[in-house]
């Protein structure tokens, strides 16, 4: 284990480095958010702060950016103590930021949305559009978009809709970036595109704050990684050296792989069989096999159609042609009940829009089936409800109030445990999974991986859809790549990372 590097300075004291804070604390009501919190961020490099959801990331982002201020210590720019009132008098220090989540108005252009924060060129008393629509295209080129700026935000992609607040930002030309999961939503290559731009920005002299819960990121970029834990500073550590075991150490994790018993050798009907399956007429189509107990993992870029795949497995889409089969019977899936029907069950890529925020866990895990705890088809049985929603809870280790709390109010990691508990609720025997650890800690992610292998010991076969290419072979049995709505290659569980890219990024 490297060791952890020398302490900062004590609140009061002559701070180093270009932002630093000391002994932070933040509470909201009883809860201790962050606790005597102290580091330093020097010039020039690229600080990852890294911890699982609820250690007090999202928080200290947010006094640095001037939206909390601290209950107690202080924050420095340039070893100047500073109170950042407003995320305003932030900028105005040279600092900005993204969040996981596009701050930006869907409805308004791309060229609006560029510049919201700093305002538009003018010339001779009006809104300069040609120089507005110049310097938009040179942003929007820098960070790999070939978009029309007068194009509705609303319209792209959210890969690319991330990919013009990154643009945004540049725009601003901070000194100092702060970077909350910034390539969450992003496939492989808009990832490398982004981690190749935050690079070179610090090449540059600029600082750059890194939060994020992919690991290989962190080893990859990162020159300093501070630890967050339950609120406090746990350590500071150079990247340099250090191993992924090493790493998940800190986090608190365990180093160990996720069990996986030999795959089973494949005898009788598939449970479920697809063939030459499409969205929209094309000689693109996908055909796969899915056996009992088997987790099958599928790799492919942004825009390769694998959430439209899930979609139409789901019965949330009608395909334009092929067959899907359950145990050998061919099924058709006109609505999502049609899916269920045949034990089809989707746990969606967008967990915000799949829950209803201001209900309870208990009511979100019911969804879908609240015919079950219904008299007579039409009085709601709360008692059994609430129940069925605590023995899920109990299985999933689902942290909040059963029934009383809001959804809005858990870690993304406990909502994302609260659509599994949905998903297990309908009683699936193909479990769709699109990006389920998108966003969480490190344990919620170990916790999910054992839940997988788990569900496919006792008989449920798993479609497990994810960009994060290193937690496919922890899961999976065997390994698709999708590409252009078809399957190009397949893999066996225990590849390596290396070999997926090689086989997404191969020339047809």
């Amino acid at each position: 284990m490297p060791a952890v590097l020398e302490s900062a300075e004590s609140p009061g004291q002559e701070a180093a480095g270009r932002l630093a804070v000391r002994g932070v604390t933040k509470r909201f009501g009883a809860q201790v958010a962050l606790d005597d919190a102290t580091l330093d961020i020097e010039p020039g490099t690229i600080h990852a702060v890294a911890g699982e959801n609820g250690a007090g990331k999202s928080t200290l982002i947010k006094i640095i950016t001037g939206v909390h201020q601290p209950d107690a210590g202080e924050v420095f720019v340039d070893g100047e103590s500073v109170a950042l009132r407003t995320p305003r008098e932030a900028r105005d220090r040279g600092i900005g930021w993204t969040h996981q989540h596009v701050d930006a108005i869907p409805a308004v252009t791309v060229r609006e949305n560029l510049f919201l924060t700093i305002g538009y060129p003018t010339r001779l008393g009006r809104i300069d559009w040609a120089e507005v629509d110049r310097r938009a295209r040179r942003y929007l080129e820098r960070v790999g978009l070939d978009v029309d700026p007068k194009t509705r935000l609303g319209d792209l992609s959210p890969a690319a809709q991330h990919m013009v607040a990154f643009a945004r930002l540049l725009l601003q030309d901070p000194q100092i970036f702060i970077l909350d999961e910034p390539t969450a939503t992003l496939g492989e290559a808009d990832s490398d595109k982004l981690l190749q731009l935050i690079a070179e920005h610090r090449d540059a002299g600029a600082t750059v704050v890194f939060v994020t819960h992919r690991l290989e990121e962190i080893l990859r970029v990162a020159d300093v990684i501070t630890v967050l834990r339950d609120g406090k500073v746990t350590g500071t550590v150079p990247r340099e050296g250090l191993s992924r075991g090493e790493l998940v150490e800190l986090l608190g994790g365990s180093s160990d792989q996720v069990h996986k018993d030999p795959p089973k050798a494949a005898t009788g009907v598939p449970r479920l069989s697809v063939s030459n399956l499409s969205a929209i007429p094309s000689d693109r189509s996908a055909s796969f096999t899915i056996g009992e107990g088997e987790v099958v993992g599928l790799a492919g870029l942004v825009g390769s159609g694998r959430t439209t795949l899930a979609k139409l497995l789901a019965g949330m889409a009608t395909p334009a042609g092929g067959t899907i089969a359950v145990d050998g019977r061919d099924v058709s899936l006109r609505r999502y009940r049609d899916a269920l029907d045949h034990g089809i069950v989707l746990v969606p890529e967008d967990r915000a829009a799949a829950l209803v925020p201001d209900f309870g866990i208990a009511e979100n895990i019911s969804l879908g089936h609240v015919d079950r705890y219904a008299r007579g088809g039409i009085v709601l049985n709360r008692g059994r409800e609430q129940s069925a929603a605590d023995e899920l809870s109990s299985r999933l280790r689902i942290k909040g109030s059963m029934g009383a709390k809001a959804v809005r109010y858990l870690s993304g990691g406990n909502q994302q445990k609260v659509l599994l508990a949905r998903a297990l609720n309908l009683d699936p025997r193909v479990l769709i999974l699109d990006e389920p650890t998108g966003g969480i800690d490190l344990h919620t992610k170990e916790y999910i991986y054992s839940l997988v292998r788990q569900l496919a010991g006792e008989g449920m076969s798993i479609l497990f859809i994810s960009s994060d290419l290193e937690e496919l072979p922890l899961v999976s049995d065997r390994v698709l790549v999708f590409r252009k709505g078809r399957i190009t290659a397949e893999l066996p569980g225990d590849c390596s990372r290396s070999t997926i890219v090689a086989r997404l990024f191969d020339e047809e």
